[in-house]
């Protein structure tokens, strides 16, 4: 595969529409990682995808996954960091496995994959992106969630001065999302009051953060931003 689209995290919800939107709407490949199998992991690599089962908490894992995209592209276009776990504090107290995960999976391995896949994002012409999926609560506080907060503040962070080191070979930015779309189970009391949060007051779908990447990975001209994707919450 030459000019492929990396995602990690893609086995489902946000991460399986955008994967499925480069393949259905785009001409670049796919390859994607995923920590559960699912079915829209089975559907994923029906469309051509190719996937590989990583679960970022492992020591070995990172370096593996490296080994197996180096085996399967000869360049990349693009890597989206979408994998993320989300935890309360009272699930991930100071210094324990769940708190340190939190931060494996959110800055340890954008870190890693940035460095180890440079090579491959290098080669061939044309644009070169990388996107991190944050989350939009970074830019208020919450104090019941303060370690998840922490590692996406710090994963906004980490995406800026990528723009800066990797300028102007490679273009970084952030996407910093707020209610994009509710679980299974939400309750309506929980729903009404996550939608009268933000201004715009509507459960998205997934589809705004394709629009977001599709202008990301299409600009020449955007580096180093993070885009809030939160239906105005910050002016509600």
């Amino acid at each position: 595969m030459e000019n492929a689209v990396f995602i990690s995290g893609a086995g489902q919800r946000v991460g399986f529409f955008l994967a499925k939107q480069f393949l259905e709407l785009t001409e670049y490949p796919v390859i994607f990682s995923y920590r559960t199998h699912h079915t829209e992991v089975d559907e994923l690599i029906a469309l051509g995808a190719i996937g590989f089962q990583c679960d970022f908490s492992e020591d070995k894992a990172l370096p593996n996954l490296v080994s197996q995209i180096n085996h399967s592209v000869k360049s990349l276009r693009a890597v989206i960091h979408n994998a993320s776990i989300w935890l309360d504090d009272k699930q991930a107290p100071a210094l324990s496995e769940s708190y340190q995960n939190l931060f494996k999976v959110h800055v340890d391995t954008p870190m890693y994959l940035n460095e180890a896949l440079l090579p491959l994002l290098k080669r061939g012409a044309g644009l070169k992106e990388i996107i991190s999926i944050s989350d939009a609560s970074v830019a208020l506080a919450n104090d019941k969630t303060l370690a998840y907060l922490a590692s996406k503040a710090a994963l906004q962070n980490l995406s800026k001065n990528f723009a800066k080191k990797y300028a102007p070979a490679i273009k970084v930015n952030d996407i910093a999302p707020g209610l994009i779309i509710f679980n299974e189970g939400d309750s309506d009391e929980y729903k009404e009051r996550r939608l009268s949060q933000s201004a715009m007051a509507i459960e998205p779908g997934e589809e705004v953060v394709w629009q977001a990447v599709s202008y990301l990975i299409n600009s020449p001209y955007t580096t180093g931003i993070s885009l809030p994707l939160e239906g105005g919450r910050a002016i509600k």
